[in-house]
């Protein structure tokens, strides 16, 4: 996760927040640059569900001399290993950092907490129910998980599971997408909308 400690206990504390998700740039920069730039200035945090994680180090790079009122990059921006990417990357912005890539990562927003995963190792392709277990013992409101390529949501309860489909590379006749969560401290359930690109 890249985030000042300030902004990650803001994003935990907010009232309402907007959280862009997007998954799957698999080398093309530019498609999730074009995503960065339509919805990430009125986002509270970027979610990234990984293969694309060298994608997402050089913008983040590129943008790290921007001031934060024009920058594309939110406050907040977690990230999670597909089965394309390495398990560690350098990342220079104000210095050099090596960063560990993990499979999975659960961040709190709103009061609510979210559980992030590619699914690769969650058999996502054929079924729901290993992410599903995995949410509800984490006791978190939202899934989320990348892989299919193809967007997907399902409540079960007050539990929303959801992919975002791909910024790149869609499949089964989808369009290259994004979803924007809104999620509301003093609401039981989180609220999305799928974007095309």
């Amino acid at each position: 996760m890249i985030a000042e400690q300030n902004a990650l206990k803001e994003l935990e504390q907010k009232q309402v927040a907007k959280v862009l998700v997007i998954s799957d740039s698999h080398g093309y920069k530019e498609n999730l640059r074009h995503a960065l730039e339509l919805y990430a200035h009125s986002s509270d945090a970027l979610l990234f569900l990984g293969d694309g994680i060298q994608d997402l180090f050089n913008i983040i790079e590129e943008n790290s001399h921007i001031p934060s009122d024009i920058s594309i990059i939110p406050p907040v921006v977690a990230f999670v290993r597909g089965n394309g990417d390495d398990s560690v990357y350098s990342l220079a912005t104000q210095e050099v950092q090596r960063i560990e890539i993990p499979e999975t990562q659960i961040v709190t927003v709103a009061g609510k907490k979210i559980f992030m995963s590619h699914g690769h190792r969650l058999d996502v392709y054929y079924t729901r129910d290993f992410i599903i277990s995995k949410v509800q013992q984490a006791e978190c409101s939202v899934g989320l998980f990348g892989h299919t390529h193809v967007p997907f949501q399902e409540r079960i309860g007050d539990i929303l599971i959801l992919n975002p489909g791909s910024c790149s590379r869609p499949r089964n006749y989808s369009d290259k997408s994004c979803v924007i969560l809104t999620i509301k401290k003093d609401s039981a359930q989180v609220e999305y909308e799928f974007y095309s690109l």
